[in-house]
């Protein structure tokens, strides 16, 4: 336990904090209180339920596949649980941006490319707790000014005041964490911290499979349910789900492409034929003569 509570950076622990003390200030406000109860409330629906119980499962076994290969420890429960509650649910809500593969190939890309390693480096080495807990409310506070100011030109001048400040101390703190890197290199080149560093990437690569199948099964679920009102004969729109699934099968765009094109064949030209399917899921469709 004492590993787990050491693996905590300051600043983790600084965000912690404030996260603690934001939620008991709303906890005050009865309706920001009812809107946070509403929001836990929804995670009750079966669908969500069930979906998380699956994802909690999914990842668990993942971490455990880790274990038995000697790759994962308890020292790196901290960053599975921060990954899990972060990208993973996060990612989650997200799924239906993912209308094509590209969104998946981005994703992988964004998990291993190499500034992955400079965020790394920046987290790795931070200040004190209590020079943390003054940096994290006023960079909070900073990144809400700017968005303020962004929303009208006449501020112009203090975005980018705010900009200018924002990149010398993100310059600052580079340099200070390479400076820290190349003066203790051998504390940062460790294979737990190396383990640290690939848990994410891991994470994510392994998750990727389990989210684009759950995107699947979705993307098909909403057709079906428009299909129950673009084709009013049972026995044409089985036989048309069933087309669609021997075409589409896993190829998610081929599935997008037939959901976003079906409307106009069948509605305009009563056709629902094998065909008519292949040719909208190329974002093709030539009426029969």
């Amino acid at each position: 336990m004492d590993n787990i509570f050491n693996s905590f950076s300051t600043r983790e622990l600084a965000i912690a904090f404030w996260i603690s003390i934001g939620l008991i200030a709303c906890m005050f406000g009865k309706s920001i209180r009812q809107s946070i109860f509403r929001f836990i409330k929804s995670f009750f629906a079966w669908k969500i339920s069930v979906l998380l119980l699956v994802f909690f499962t999914y990842t668990a076994f993942c971490v455990l596949i880790f274990y038995k290969l000697n790759f994962w420890n308890i020292t790196l429960l901290k960053d599975t649980i921060i990954w899990t509650f972060g990208f993973g649910i996060v990612s989650l809500i997200n799924i239906s941006k993912a209308n094509d593969t590209g969104y998946f190939k981005s994703m992988f890309f964004d998990a291993v490319k190499w500034t992955i390693a400079i965020v790394f480096i920046i987290n790795f080495f931070t200040f004190s707790l209590a020079t943390e807990l003054i940096i994290i409310p006023i960079i909070v506070f900073s990144v809400m000014l700017q968005d303020v100011a962004s929303s009208d030109s006449k501020y112009k001048k203090v975005e980018n005041l705010i900009k200018n400040i924002f990149v010398c101390f993100s310059i600052f703190v580079f340099l200070f964490s390479l400076y820290r890197t190349i003066e203790k290199y051998s504390e940062l080149f460790t294979i737990d911290n190396l383990k640290s560093l690939l848990l994410p990437v891991f994470l994510t690569i392994t998750f990727l499979p389990f989210m684009y199948l759950f995107n699947l099964v979705s993307k098909y679920e909403d057709l079906w349910v428009r299909l129950r009102f673009v084709i009013r004969n049972d026995n044409d729109r089985k036989r048309v789900k069933w087309q669609i699934f021997l075409i589409a099968n896993f190829n998610i765009n081929k599935l997008m492409s037939i959901s976003k094109n079906i409307a106009m064949p069948v509605n305009v030209y009563n056709d629902t034929s094998k065909e008519m399917i292949k040719q909208i899921s190329k974002g093709q469709y030539f009426e029969k003569k």
